[in-house]
């Protein structure tokens, strides 16, 4: 009797052992603790569906890419919703080494436990089609399947929208995942596990972030806050002829240099890729407006000294000549680019998501500069002015006052 009730328990436990086992979720899990993030995965037999779960530090955003490199991956890029309680998944291809873009080609579905908690982005999520995707796939049979993470500046950014713009990575890093032990019953692997199991890391993390863009728009602020007034100083009051070249020629290979750092920054972002927003549109017509002013500059002072040469049959006077008119154009030209710059760096500023500190110093610094400039306007209209009446009463005219 005795013997028959262990064997029927014996035979129960089995029983149980086995649908425990059956139904337990097979996985594979990283866990880096230098970064603190963890991911796990989990391959449900006979589907093209992909559970997986992640934790990590909430950043702006955070990343999971497939693959060993951004072009043809599928990304799951992870930011936080306006409430700052909730998360916003958003499935992304890249094309190349820039912003990702949301596709539609997968379908994620956002499963229980997902929440922002102690600053860390926790999701769990059912991922239908992840399998593969136009421009690359998951290898199911290997063991050392390669995945991309990164990390966004450590800035404030939320959004409900999956369309949300991105600032360039502050930090990346690769690892491996074994897709054979990750397959089995289909369920929701463990979420925020601090133990790595059938993954490796590949490399240490490395540093990034997004240097172009700022100095494109520190050098243009040097250039409207700095160079031109200084410029204006040099040549409108001092009368410095060469300075004023040698500044002026300077103030446009800071400008070009600048733009080419604006265009390179440009097509990384998918907002700024077509060339067509304000601030770019702006950049280019004050680059145009440069050129203009310099030729009509170089072919003002030609004139100029055409005209103050004297006849040397006649000892003539040299005559009135039209360098006034294109030194004037010239002139008020250079004073709406300057105001164009001053007002597309600001404009660029917002472009960018700039932190409002350093907007308002950009804006407090271009007040005063700008105000700064008027007791030297000042002084160049009221010298012009004058020159105009003597120009005028050389030639036997008069001025009107």
């Amino acid at each position: 009797m005795v013997s028959f009730v262990l064997s029927a328990l014996a035979f129960t436990f089995a029983i149980l052992l086995a649908t425990a086992q059956s139904t337990t979720p097979a996985f594979s899990n990283l866990y880096d603790d230098e970064v603190q993030m963890s991911f796990s995965i989990n391959l449900p037999i006979n589907s093209t569906d992909v559970y997986f779960s992640f934790s990590a530090p909430a950043y702006s955003w955070v990343a999971i890419g497939a693959g060993n490199y951004m072009a043809g991956s599928l990304m799951m890029i992870i930011y936080g919703s306006p409430d700052a309680q909730g998360i916003t998944i958003s499935p992304r291809i890249a094309t190349g080494h820039t912003e990702p873009t949301f596709t539609t080609d997968v379908q994620v579905e956002v499963l229980d436990g997902t929440s922002i908690q102690n600053n860390l982005y926790v999701l769990n999520a059912l991922c239908h089609g992840c399998r593969s995707w136009k421009g690359g796939s998951l290898n199911l049979n290997t063991t050392v399947q390669p995945f991309m993470y990164a990390f966004g500046p450590n800035i404030i950014a939320s959004s409900d929208s999956p369309t949300l713009g991105l600032r360039r990575h502050y930090s990346f890093g690769h690892f491996t995942m074994d897709m054979i032990q990750a397959t089995g019953p289909g369920s929701v692997p463990p979420a925020a596990s601090t133990i790595k199991r059938g993954a490796a890391l590949a490399g240490s993390l490395k540093k990034d972030g997004d240097k172009a863009s700022p100095t494109h728009g520190i050098l243009m602020i040097i250039v409207a806050l700095i160079l031109i007034p200084f410029d204006v100083i040099i040549v409108g009051v001092c009368k410095w002829m060469r300075p004023h070249i040698l500044i002026s020629s300077f103030s446009f290979l800071v400008v070009i240099t600048s733009m080419g750092l604006g265009i390179y920054v440009s097509t990384e972002y998918n907002r700024s890729k077509t060339f067509n927003t304000p601030h770019q549109i702006i950049g280019f017509i004050s680059i145009l407006g440069l050129l203009f002013i310099a030729g009509l500059g170089i072919y003002s002072r030609q004139l100029q000294n055409k005209a103050s040469k004297i006849d040397v049959d006649t000892f003539a006077p040299p005559a009135k000549s039209s360098s006034l008119l294109f030194s004037t154009i010239h002139s008020w030209t250079a004073r709406l680019i300057w105001l164009l710059l001053i007002v597309n760096n600001g404009i660029g500023m917002k472009f960018a998501s700039t932190s409002r500190k350093f907007v308002v110093i950009y804006a407090i610094l271009a007040v005063l500069v700008f105000f700064a400039m008027w007791p030297v306007y000042y002084c160049i209209f009221r010298r012009e002015r004058k020159k105009r009446v003597q120009q005028d009463e050389n030639s036997g005219g008069f001025a009107m006052t």
